[in-house]
C-alpha cells in the first residue's frame, strides 16, 4: 500500500512540476511585456488544466477501464492529445514562441521521465504493474531522463553539436517507442501478449491516466521539436551553393 501511494504521489508531483514550468513561462511572458506571448501561454495553460481534469474524471468514473469496448477507449486519449499538439503547433504565434526557446530547454525537460519511471516502479512494488513495464524489465526510458540534464548542460555550456543532439533525441524516441509497445502489449485487449504476471491496467485509473494523456505525448513532442530545432540550426550553417557563370 505504501509503494502504491508513493507511485501516486510521484506521478502527481511530476505533472505538477511540468505545470509549474508552464506557469513560470507565463510569468516570464507577463514580465517581458509581450502580450501576444502571454496570451498564448495562458491559453495553453488553461487548456492543459482542463484536459487533465477531464481525463482524470473519466478515469475516476471507470469509463476508460472497459477493455472490451469497440473502438478501444484508452488509446483514444493519447491519440487525441497528439492531434491537439500538432494542431496547436500550426498556430503561427505558438511556433514563434517555440522558435525563441533556447536549444537546451527541451532536452532538460525530458528529465521528468525519471519521476515517471519511479512511479512505474512503485506500482510494480505494490503489485499494481508487471515487471516488464519498469526499468527492472523492458522499460529503459529512465536512461533518457538520467542523461537529459547532462546533454542539456553540454548544449548550454559547451555548445554541443546539433547532430549529436539529434542523435540523442532519435535514441530517446526509439526507447520511448519500445516502452509504448511493451506497455500496450501488457494491457488487456487485442494487443495483449502473454507476459508473465498480471495485465497492466493502471493507465485506466487516476492519476496514472496522465501518463498516456499528457506525459507520453509531451515527451514525443519535445523530442520532435528538439530535432527540428537542431536540424534548422544545421541547415542555417550550411554554405550557400555557388554556381560558376
Amino acid at each position: 500500500m505504501i509503494n502504491f501511494i508513493y507511485a501516486e504521489l510521484t506521478l502527481v508531483t511530476v505533472v505538477c512540476v511540468v505545470c509549474v514550468i508552464f506557469w513560470l513561462n507565463h510569468g516570464l511572458a507577463r514580465s517581458s511585456g509581450d502580450g501576444k506571448r502571454k496570451s498564448i501561454v495562458t491559453a495553453v495553460l488553461i487548456a492543459l488544466c482542463v484536459w487533465l481534469i477531464v481525463t482524470g474524471a473519466l478515469a475516476h468514473a471507470g469509463v476508460l477501464a472497459v477493455w472490451n469496448a469497440r473502438p478501444p477507449r484508452l488509446p483514444a486519449i493519447p491519440l487525441l492529445a497528439l492531434i491537439t499538439i500538432i494542431l496547436v503547433n500550426r498556430v503561427d504565434g505558438f511556433r514563434k514562441l517555440l522558435d525563441a526557446t533556447p536549444r537546451h530547454w527541451p532536452v532538460a525537460m525530458q528529465t521528468f521521465r525519471i519521476g515517471v519511471e519511479f512511479a512505474f516502479w512503485g506500482l510494480y512494488a505494490s503489485g499494481g504493474a508487471p515487471e516488464q513495464v519498469t526499468f527492472e524489465g523492458r522499460n529503459f526510458d529512465v536512461i533518457v531522463g538520467l542523461t537529459a540534464p547532462f546533454v542539456a548542460f553540454a548544449i548550454a555550456r559547451l555548445n554541443l553539436k546539433p547532430g549529436v543532439v539529434i542523435a540523442w533525441n532519435v535514441l530517446g524516441i526509439l526507447i520511448l517507442s519500445n516502452t509504448i509497445v511493451t506497455t500496450l502489449s501488457s494491457m488487456p485487449g487485442p494487443l495483449h501478449i502473454n507476459w508473465p504476471g498480471m495485465p497492466f491496467t493502471a493507465f485506466a485509473a487516476w492519476p496514472f491516466v496522465w501518463v498516456p494523456a499528457f506525459l507520453a505525448p509531451l515527451a514525443i513532442f519535445i523530442h520532435v521539436f528538439s530535432i527540428r530545432q537542431n536540424a534548422l540550426l544545421i541547415r542555417s550553417k550550411r554554405p550557400s551553393a555557388t554556381f560558376l557563370s
